[in-house]
């Protein structure tokens, strides 16, 4: 079976200031600069991203994303993704994070940003979501989210409060949920 390989690379610390996001583009080049550092041609690369907050003894995501026509510098740092990490910064403590989930070519070099898209990425990101879900009922992401927050299937997603029955305890030790 031939796989398409996505690696992850992270948690990367983000910049914060007076209690936001360092927006400005000295922070960008320095964050990117570090991340180049540990990981050469990562910044460049592309695939799904996951914005999240550490506190505490936890980290908990708070958005997901991907990215196949522009590189991880340029999509995670637009006008609006920064305003979203901001918004969450603000109104939660903790330190501001960034996994990044590079896609890999079949002799294991980061792709490239391409024209047209990409079908596993854009499934890996629906998996993403529904599974971030789970860990965060407030995660901020608009797409992708409906069906992952109105599905109850007791042992796997949404299950109600109180004890599982035995056939949702069978099926959540089947999916290690």
């Amino acid at each position: 079976m031939k796989f398409v390989k996505f690696e992850p690379y992270g948690p990367f610390r983000l910049p914060r200031s007076n209690g936001d996001f360092d927006r400005t583009s000295e922070k960008k080049r320095v964050f990117w600069k570090k991340v180049e550092a540990q990981v050469p041609s990562l910044p460049d690369a592309i695939g799904c991203y996951i914005f999240a907050l550490k506190a505490g003894k936890g980290v908990r995501p708070w958005y997901v994303g991907k990215t196949e026509k522009a590189s991880f510098k340029n999509e995670t740092w637009q006008p609006q993704k920064l305003l979203i990490y901001g918004d969450v910064i603000r109104a939660h403590k903790g330190t501001p994070e960034l996994f990044l989930l590079a896609a890999l070519t079949p002799e294991g070099w980061f792709k490239k940003p391409k024209t047209r898209g990409s079908m596993s990425i854009s499934a890996l990101e629906e998996m993403l979501i529904g599974t971030c879900l789970q860990r965060n009922r407030g995660l901020i992401n608009k797409r992708a989210t409906r069906f992952p927050k109105t599905l109850l299937v007791p042992g796997y997603v949404n299950d109600p409060p109180g004890r599982r029955p035995k056939n949702a305890s069978a099926l959540a030790q089947l999916l290690k949920t």
